[in-house]
């Protein structure tokens, strides 16, 4: 032990003597290296990203509750379910604006920004969910006016028995039927497979919002041809030939 003492003293004495500097011991007291400085720059950078998103998301519920609340064609359960879910997302994002701030490592602010996204799907899932559930109410209350317009048309044209437009007020009227009832049970269908979805069921119910998106659209490309039909009836039946 001496001697590898003494050997130790020797090597320090000739590097001092060489004006080669020695590395500083890591003692529990001594500055932290640049590495974790980083880490904790980084840690501070995604902490605040973090609460950004949060407040987005927050703002978004906001404005898809008051769409829901002035959404005076959706039906009073519609209504009601889209508003229960917002509000449970709300209380969800509202306890995780508040916990953020206070967490101190990556694996807290990790497990907080799977509950954001998991429990959370404000952009995915409900963001379109209200969409289309409006979209598709105001479509199923046009569809109920055009029905009940129906036996209106069907006179117009029963009026014109034996005249010049008769047969093209016809053909309209029928059209005019084929297209609304068609659809009266399709945007029922397409109302309840919009609500169905849930947070959990993504990524899958992400195709089905597409889908259904594009049934919306396409039934209001049917409804511009029915309110079509229903102005060459009107037409014929004030004796307009389109001649």
């Amino acid at each position: 032990m001496r001697s590898t003492s003494n050997r130790a003293i020797v090597a320090f004495a000739l590097i001092a003597a060489m004006g080669i500097s020695v590395p500083a011991v890591a003692y529990a007291s001594s500055a932290p290296s640049p590495k974790s400085t980083a880490l904790s720059a980084n840690f501070v950078s995604a902490q605040q990203t973090l609460e950004a998103q949060l407040a987005s998301r927050f703002t978004r519920l906001q404005h898809l509750d008051a769409d829901v609340s002035g959404a005076t064609t959706l039906s009073a359960n519609v209504s009601s379910t889209l508003q229960a879910r917002l509000s449970t997302e709300e209380t969800s994002i509202n306890s995780l604006i508040a916990k953020v701030p206070t967490d101190t490592n990556n694996v807290e602010l990790s497990a907080d920004r799977a509950a954001m996204y998991k429990d959370n799907r404000v952009y995915a899932v409900m963001s379109p969910q209200v969409f289309e559930s409006i979209e598709a109410s105001v479509v199923a209350g046009q569809v109920t006016g055009m029905l009940a317009n129906e036996s209106t048309l069907q006179s117009e044209v029963t009026s014109l028995t034996g005249l010049v437009g008769y047969n093209n007020a016809l053909h309209h009227y029928d059209n005019y039927v084929a297209r609304i009832s068609n659809w009266s049970t399709r945007i029922v269908n397409v109302e309840a497979v919009v609500l169905a979805q849930i947070p959990q069921d993504f990524p899958g119910d992400t195709q089905t919002f597409v889908s259904e998106n594009h049934h919306v659209l396409d039934a209001n490309v049917a409804l511009a041809y029915a309110s079509y039909d229903a102005s060459i009836i009107g037409l014929a039946a004030g004796g307009y030939t389109g001649s």
